[in-house]
């Protein structure tokens, strides 16, 4: 029986390999952790992509499907047409007039089948506030959304148990 010589005696062997096996075997374990940790990663980084996406996605699709519910509960009212004298300016001899309609935007669908039993009350507390605007207060874009901001703020206290959320100006003439 012939024996390889090329082989090592096993204490030679113990005291040359043991380092690079040990070597070696840390090297596979390190190997082994950077490839798990990677997969961990790629793992991680795909699911917080699909939770985005998915998150995503609901919030997109909710304002679209909200705008058209709040739309349908808008509740408008028109008002008759409004003329009143105005006061006059000195430099301005005529008397002058002021044609306007409105139209309010109400809380409630409920409160617009109050409104018609309480339009007397708006129109006796809007006719004097109106009547006591000059031609030069309503001259300036300013003074129109001031002129709004009265309306509502008048229109809320003498309509007391309704909500008015605005006033739009329809129509507009000062003569």
């Amino acid at each position: 029986m012939a024996e390889d010589t090329s082989k090592t005696p096993p204490a030679e062997a113990a005291a040359e390999g043991a380092a690079p096996d040990a070597a070696a075997a840390g090297a596979k374990k390190r190997k082994l952790l950077m490839l798990v940790s990677a997969a961990v990663a790629v793992v991680g980084v795909v699911v917080a992509v699909g939770v985005l996406f998915v998150f995503n996605d609901k919030k997109d699709e909710e304002p679209a499907e909200a705008a058209p519910t709040e739309i349908s509960k808008l509740a408008m009212y028109d008002l008759p047409e409004f003329t009143v004298n105005m006061l006059a300016d000195e430099q301005q001899g005529g008397p002058r007039f002021l044609k306007i309609t409105l139209t309010l935007e109400l809380a409630n669908e409920a409160d617009s089948e109050n409104m018609a039993q309480l339009l007397p009350r708006l129109q006796d507390d809007w006719g004097g506030f109106l009547r006591q605007l000059r031609p030069a207060d309503l001259q300036v874009s300013a003074s129109l959304q001031r002129l709004k901001e009265g309306l509502l703020r008048r229109a809320n206290q003498s309509l007391t148990p309704l909500e008015i959320k605005a006033v739009y100006i329809r129509d507009l003439l000062v003569q």
